[in-house]
């Protein structure tokens, strides 16, 4: 959805849910605090203006023939709220449950609440968010229920960006990328997430997104499909730190070859993943093709079904892996170790987490200099929010996106 005023003025849209109302905490109000901080810091290292006017979404209580500028006169959708922003405007999305399909076409801050209650629902009919360029960040909300169908090229599921996308403290679980042949070959690529410009995610959980290929058989046709990365399809740059990649899912669909499904995260481009949790994917966790390059520090990739990674991973140390696949070797590298992971599940912040067990080699196993993410900087806390190190670490801080508390 296109902007119905000059992009040179800036102004910010906030939306909230047309849901119940929701009581406020300290603890909600902090995290959003946080946010905008963080929010803020990356708008001072990716070059653009800084919003002046934010634009209001309430799904209960708005509606779209106000005008959008205070809570009281807040948009109903939050598409409307695009419509009447600027490049470089925020949206504050408030509690409920969107049941929208969005494209953004400029700079812009969608925020909502929080990841479980501000959501944004595909209705298992489109994607949800299309970002063609601009500077966009999503924080406080999940995108789910997407579905990217032959008509949208089978590719992003939940969000297709072509822009720079940063995520934080955000939900993307139960989008599709779904593709049917013939024409043959076909791919079903990034059942959360197709990314072909630059994607950050931090503070993130990925999950049980499908990527999904098949064909129909015609015995005049033979029929090649491919589904690649349920969780993540990057094929621009990407940098992933403090968040998990779990539970995603690859799959051929109907008769012919299938080559290369791949249930966690696909790339053919250039990635970073720093103090993050890659398991349970289905089948295996990262490919790399050849020519393009997977770095990893601090990290964890095990128990994927098949395998956890392909060729091509660069450690830059401290990752453990829970079979031999990876096959780091660089200083403070597990291979052939069990991370001793609970379910994903509510540990506490705003996303979902895999806790570290008692007795996991992955405690105290990260970096003794301190954790980092892509772009060096010190990762003072973990996916949850909660101190990294610990208090009680005399070492380093934990492999992955989880920072145990008591050692």
């Amino acid at each position: 959805m296109t902007s119905n005023k000059s992009h040179g003025a800036h102004r910010i849209l906030l939306i909230r849910p047309a849901v119940a109302k929701v009581p406020r905490s300290r603890n909600i109000m902090r995290r959003i605090y946080t946010n905008l901080l963080s929010i803020a810091l990356f708008l001072f290292v990716v070059p653009t203006a800084l919003a002046s006017t934010t634009w209001y979404v309430d799904g209960v209580n708005g509606n779209d023939s106000n005008n959008c500028q205070t809570p009281e006169t807040a948009c109903k959708a939050i598409g409307r709220a695009i419509s009447l922003a600027g490049s470089g405007d925020s949206i504050i999305v408030a509690p409920a449950i969107y049941t929208e399909n969005l494209t953004i076409t400029f700079s812009l801050n969608l925020i909502g609440s929080g990841a479980n209650t501000t959501i944004l629902d595909g209705g298992g009919v489109k994607r949800v968010i299309n970002i063609s360029t601009g500077n966009v960040t999503l924080s406080d909300l999940t995108v789910r229920n997407g579905a990217a169908n032959p008509g949208y090229g089978g590719i992003g599921g939940g969000i297709y960006n072509a822009g720079n996308l940063f995520i934080s403290a955000s939900t993307i679980s139960g989008n599709v990328a779904s593709a049917l042949c013939p024409p043959s070959p076909c791919t079903g690529g990034g059942g959360g997430i197709y990314n072909s410009g630059k994607l950050t995610i931090s503070m993130s959980t990925i999950a049980a997104n499908t990527a999904e290929a098949g064909c129909v058989y015609s015995q005049h046709m033979p029929c090649v499909s491919t589904a690649h990365g349920g969780g993540i399809f990057n094929r621009g740059t990407m940098i992933l730190s403090n968040s998990t990649i779990a539970a995603n899912t690859a799959r051929h669909i109907a008769n012919g070859f299938a080559f290369q499904n791949v249930g966690g995260i696909v790339n053919i481009g250039n990635a970073m993943i720093s103090n993050s949790t890659i398991s349970g994917n289905n089948p295996n966790g990262i490919a790399n093709n050849q020519g393009f390059s997977v770095t990893l520090q601090n990290s964890i990739v095990s128990n994927n079904a098949g395998s956890n990674c392909s060729s091509g991973m660069v450690s830059n140390g401290y990752n453990l892996s829970s079979d031999g696949t990876c096959t780091f070797n660089s200083r403070g590298d597990l291979n052939n170790h069990d991370p001793l992971l609970g379910p994903l599940q509510n540990n506490g912040g705003p996303t979902q987490t895999m806790a570290l067990l008692p007795g996991s080699p992955a405690i105290d196993g990260g970096n003794p200099a301190g954790c980092t993410d892509g772009l060096g900087n010190l990762l003072k806390t973990d996916q949850r929010g909660m101190p990294r190190p610990d208090k009680e670490d005399t070492g380093g801080c934990d492999m992955g996106a989880y920072e145990s508390q008591s050692d």
